[in-house]
């Protein structure tokens, strides 16, 4: 990534983020600025996110052009050898931190007012602090396309001798992969802001379940009646039968 555009791309992307950070997951249009998520003061997880990409996959790929490819990444227009290594280091610091302050930018301007961030105000954001840097970007990098289509060095793009298109060489592959490794940590770190859980999430009540079929209760074992008294029985005496009579003969 040409050195000069660098914290702007980076500054678009946390204004991005920021964008993502505010939209709702679990609506269809997550695309749209569906619904805000953030609370006033509980972006610390997502500003944390995107100061993580911005050094693990953004300054790096940064780093990358401006230890590989010096000449190409100011487009040739200075000498880099003439350019002190400190200049690097702080260039190298202002793209790492390009993407949390685009972040912070655009999510303190979404909250304005107090209160979280709406839609309407997220998208506003986006437009002004992500529009804007990469439309300048744009226009930087058109303006110097036809150096930027030339791999070579400074004094090979001056003399205008032994230079190579960027296409189909070393550096238009580097760039190819770069891109792709920048796009995809950049998908990462948007899935990690969007599986998110809002705000007092953790105080949802269990969902109701209804019984199972086989978890209905038995009937209760019915409990056997207490054998009643048993009936009284005439008393028999020896030589009286039923009924009082006398059973002796005669």
């Amino acid at each position: 990534m040409p050195a000069f555009v660098a914290p702007l791309v980076g500054f678009a992307l946390g204004a991005l983020l920021a964008w993502f950070s505010a939209a709702a997951p679990h609506r269809p249009g997550a695309l749209r600025a569906a619904e805000p998520r953030l609370a006033p003061g509980s972006r610390g997880r997502p500003l944390a996110l995107a100061a993580l990409f911005s050094v693990l996959v953004f300054a790096p790929v940064c780093a990358y052009f401006l230890v590989f490819a010096p000449d190409w990444s100011f487009a040739y227009l200075v000498d880099t050898r003439r350019i002190p290594s400190a200049v690097d280091l702080v260039l190298l610091l202002l793209d790492a931190a390009s993407v949390p302050a685009g972040f912070a930018a655009a999510h303190g301007f979404a909250s304005s007012g107090g209160g979280r961030p709406t839609p309407q105000r997220a998208v506003r954001a986006l437009a002004v602090f992500g529009g804007a840097p990469l439309a300048i970007a744009l226009v930087a990098v058109l303006a110097l396309s036809r150096r930027l289509a030339l791999d070579g060095t400074y004094r090979q793009v001056a003399g205008d001798f032994g230079v190579h298109p960027v296409a189909g060489g070393p550096l238009g592959y580097a760039l190819l992969w770069m891109y792709t490794m920048l796009a995809a940590g950049f998908a990462v770190t948007v899935g990690a802001l969007l599986r998110r859980d809002p705000p007092g999430g953790g105080d949802k009540p269990e969902p109701h379940r209804a019984p199972r079929a086989d978890a209905v209760p038995s009937e209760p074992a019915r409990v056997a009646d207490p054998p009643g008294p048993a009936a009284a029985r005439p008393e028999r005496r020896l030589g009286v039968g039923k009924g009082g009579r006398s059973n002796r003969p005669g």
